[in-house]
């Protein structure tokens, strides 16, 4: 695989974020367990079992959380896919002559957002924010080590149920009539209701519990030589006592999160408890049926491992064994009947005190990626509302706009999955001559219309009121509004927005406010749009991926695109903290693009893991903060934070830069006025 491609695929910017997370998860998950298991040092020994063994699989169970956060991964969408043309059809992208959406920007403004203050770090937010645009970097290379550690282990792993497998088929026979009744018994007075098989072995040296399906106990021939049979009766019931509880299946559980999680120490030590309290569990639970008798089970314990260690062998690390744990610590307790466990060493302390100073700095620095001026990854109450100018998609080609009919269904059936109630403004010069409809393209406003989508205009041409006299520009809304109209009259729905084109509202404020009382009059209010930026570039250079078959090109420009609008977001968040000393309600302008369609999964999950919840355009604007004042007249297209900055006399803030590669190809190919 290419390494470009390799590098800039969603799912390695998903893992990476996924194992930058484990590390401070699972160290706050070995914290925690830690005290506990201080805290309950006097407690049943199953209890403590049952609460690492919980503990374990908490700690598996975050990374795949975090996973399934991050990327969101999307459900086909079939019935769009369904009215897609063939590649060799496809022909995407702008009207000649036509503009970007949001026009012209401020001449004073460089197009780069610092990740540094004047005197330095501004904040620890502006510090977190520095430090998760540097993460992803890295992320390649970290996953492609993790993935060869994992192909390691797995050859680990992959041995040890070969030898079990092994040792399971291999020199094995059946027990004496005698212990046959013995171990019937034992699984009576034990309650194990399953079917359990128990076979001599000639290769093992001490007894082990196999099989979760066909639990099987595998004791050495030699033991009914060595060992004094009540002696040996107490390791078998120690055997049995393991598949009562399913340990067969924690220990395969242990072995797929050590290969999966090699690389952290406190995943390895969470496992090393799970172990540990596994023996003592199982040994109070013999102790229980032989409490005449505690020494015979501790001599049992001794003597087995006189015997392993004589032999020099160990039992496979996914198996249950009877001589496994901390046998000192085992025999102590069987012997002076005591549950309590001895305290960690201070080696040990010193280690998890260590994990959680890490765990709590990677939750600052890591945990919000992209959040710049809130400490919390997702707070409950952000909102956010998505207009997009214009509908129905353009297209550059003079045959029927069959790509831009793909288009709309692919970016309906994504906001209809990700349950985004936009608004498409209609662009009626591209449906309509003013008198009669254009079949094709009025379809694809009506099916926008049918999905539940609410539809508003912008002028009849997508055009500059700056640069239109008022009388002119009023003359297009009205043929604009015409034509919404009708399609919408069609299903006896209203019409209720209006979207400046570029954003721009005008030469003066005398005239903004006068076509503002227009709009009025007409029913009609007009969209203020927060979140400005500069897609319709990545977009155009989509579309020339797209036209000349440039997978390779497209996938660094989806990625490129995501990573962008997550920096505009930070961008236009600190511009709400700044001005109102919270996060209002956000509305955000697109374009229907195929970028935005193929994009939709990431980006829409990508705003949702910020905290944010899709709301109408009437949710959002109903907030006080869209009453504040605006003066700002000219040239220029701007968002309203921008506006609102400009009125109040402040400094703009440096806005996030379009990636080189795309700006290039803008420069380009941008077709001639």
């Amino acid at each position: 695989m290419n390494w470009n491609v390799f590098s800039n695929t969603d799912l390695i910017e998903h893992l990476g974020w996924t194992l930058v997370h484990s590390l401070w998860q699972f160290a706050l998950v070995a914290v925690v367990l830690w005290v506990i298991l201080n805290v309950l040092r006097s407690g049943p020994a199953n209890v403590r079992y049952v609460l690492s063994v919980g503990a374990l699989a908490f700690a598996v169970a975050l990374p795949v959380a975090t996973f399934l956060q991050v990327s969101e991964p999307a459900r086909a969408t079939l019935a769009a896919l369904r009215e897609a043309p063939k590649a060799e059809d496809v022909a995407s992208d702008y009207i000649p002559g036509s503009s970007p959406v949001t026009g012209e920007r401020f001449a004073n403004r460089n197009g780069q957002q610092p990740a540094f203050g004047d005197d330095g770090f501004e904040s620890l937010a502006n510090l977190r924010a520095f430090v998760a645009r540097q993460f992803p970097v890295l992320f390649p290379f970290a996953v492609a080590i993790w993935l060869l550690g994992v192909a390691v282990f797995s050859l680990r792993l992959a041995g040890g149920v070969f030898h079990l497998r092994r040792l399971k088929n291999t020199e094995i026979g059946p027990l004496d009539g005698e212990w046959n009744r013995r171990f019937a018994e034992l699984c009576r007075t034990l309650k194990v209701d399953r079917t359990v098989k128990i076979v001599k072995s000639n290769l093992l040296e001490t007894p082990i519990a196999v099989g979760v399906v066909k639990p099987m106990i595998l004791v050495p021939a030699a033991l009914f030589l060595q060992v004094d049979p009540r002696q040996l009766e107490s390791i078998i019931a120690h055997e049995l006592v393991h598949i009562r509880r399913l340990d067969p299946l924690v220990s395969i559980v242990q072995g797929i999160a050590e290969t999966l999680f090699f690389y952290h120490p406190c995943l390895w030590w969470i496992s090393r408890q799970v172990k540990r309290e596994r023996e003592f569990a199982a040994d109070a639970a013999v102790v229980e049926l032989f409490a005449d008798d505690r020494v015979v089970y501790a001599t049992a314990l001794a003597n087995l491992e006189e015997i392993r260690l004589t032999a020099k062998t160990n039992a496979p690390s996914i198996a249950a064994a009877a001589n496994g744990g901390n046998l000192m610590q085992r025999i102590n307790r069987i012997l002076n009947g005591k549950t309590e466990i001895p305290r960690a060493n201070s080696a040990w302390s010193a280690g998890l005190a260590v994990a959680l100073i890490s765990a709590v700095l990677l939750a600052v620095f890591s945990f919000s990626p992209g959040a710049l001026v809130n400490a919390q990854r997702k707070p409950k109450d952000r909102k956010i509302a998505i207009g997009f100018v214009g509908i129905p998609p353009v297209d550059r080609s003079e045959n029927p706009p069959k790509d831009a009919d793909a288009t709309a269904r692919l970016i309906i059936a994504k906001l209809q999955q990700h349950q985004v109630p936009a608004i498409g403004f209609l662009t009626g010069g591209l449906v309509s001559d003013g008198e009669k409809l254009f079949p094709v393209r009025a379809n694809i406003v009506r099916l926008w219309r049918d999905a539940g989508l609410e539809v508003g205009i912008g002028n009849f041409r997508h055009i500059w009121f700056y640069n239109t006299p008022y009388d002119d520009f009023v003359a297009g809304v009205e043929k604009n509004e015409a034509v919404a109209k009708k399609i919408l009259g069609e299903k006896g729905l209203p019409l209720r927005y209006f979207s400046y084109p570029y954003l721009n509202t005008g030469k003066s404020i005398a005239d903004r406010d006068r076509f503002e009382s227009w709009l009025a009059g007409q029913g009609l209010r007009s969209a203020k749009y927060t979140i400005d930026n500069q897609e319709w570039m990545y977009s155009y250079a989509y579309d020339m991926a797209r036209n000349d078959n440039d997978v390779n090109t497209m996938t660094e420009i989806r990625v490129a695109f995501v990573k962008y609008m997550d920096k505009m977001f930070d961008h236009y968040e600190a511009y709400s903290q700044e001005m109102f000393g919270r996060q209002i309600p956000q509305t955000m302008v697109l374009t229907p693009s195929r970028l935005v369609a193929d994009s939709a999964d990431d980006l829409f999950g990508m705003i949702r893991n910020r905290g944010y919840s899709f709301v109408s355009m009437d949710d959002a604007l109903a907030d006080d903060a869209y009453k504040t004042p605006e003066n700002m007249f000219g040239q220029f297209g701007n968002s309203w934070f921008e506006r609102w900055t400009y009125s109040q006399g402040k400094k703009l803030r440096d806005e996030p830069k379009v990636d080189e590669s795309v700006e290039k190809i803008w420069q380009e190919k941008k077709p001639k006025s």
